[in-house]
């Protein structure tokens, strides 16, 4: 049996993948409402924010909202980095049909998470297939756009659509960890505003040290954590 299964929970509640427990972001809304107005809009637009943030979640909203018909592609340059072609990306929505007969869809969206650096060659074709109307909208993220590699060109289209992620604050890590766990005692408000600081305000290190100490108070038989559990993290 699960640590979270013990706890009467079906599912881990600090799961901190991206494509789970949208409905229960938070902190985040004004900034979803800027990545669907420039996805309606045509335009590209960068999201700044350190790591473990929010960026790639933020994305995945956007992928659900907006993927009905296929039209989203969803690229993780951290783990393409120089090996990233915009064109396959764009004929594989196509399949094997579309790389054979070199197709490409109209109107994409494409989501282009953790960019640090783009080749000159995928920035013109980011370019042409956005001034053909092959892309509709682009949507990066990067942990600072001044610092990453992109073009002057790129820079010039994007201008001063730049966005950054809202610092988190402890009031987040509250509502955050009370959206997880619902009306259970698990966690009171001062362990909570504990380890937002030891997890230095970054909303996914808080997700992952309040599974920790959660298993840490598991396996000592309780329902309830307590200050005693936070020393786990101290000795990481």
């Amino acid at each position: 049996m699960e640590w979270y299964e013990e706890l009467d929970f079906d599912e881990d509640p600090f799961s901190a993948d991206p494509r789970e427990n949208h409905e229960k972001l938070v902190n985040v809304q004004e900034l979803l409402e800027e990545i669907f107005y420039r996805i309606d809009s045509g335009s590209m637009l960068v999201v700044e924010g350190p790591e473990g943030s929010g960026k790639t979640t933020s994305l995945m909203m956007a992928a659900r909202k907006f993927g009905g018909k296929k039209n989203v592609a969803y690229v993780d340059c951290k783990v393409l980095d120089t090996k990233l072609n915009i064109t396959r990306v764009l004929q594989d929505r196509y399949g094997v049909f579309g790389r054979l007969f070199n197709k490409k869809p109209k109107n994409m969206i494409v989501l282009m998470d953790n960019v640090d650096y783009l080749t000159r060659q995928n920035t013109e074709r980011l370019k042409y297939y956005f001034d053909q109307n092959y892309i509709k909208s682009i949507i990066f993220t990067t942990k600072s756009f001044r610092r990453a590699k992109f073009s002057d060109s790129l820079r010039d289209r994007i201008g001063k659509r730049v966005v950054k992620i809202p610092e988190f604050e402890e009031e987040d890590a509250i509502e955050m960890i009370r959206n997880r766990i619902g009306e259970t005692e698990l966690f009171n408000d001062e362990l909570i505003k504990k380890i937002f600081k030891l997890s230095k305000g970054s909303p996914k290190t808080i997700l992952k040290n309040c599974a920790k100490v959660t298993r840490e108070a598991v396996s000592k038989g309780r329902n309830r954590v307590q200050m005693i559990d936070l020393k786990i993290l101290s000795e990481q």
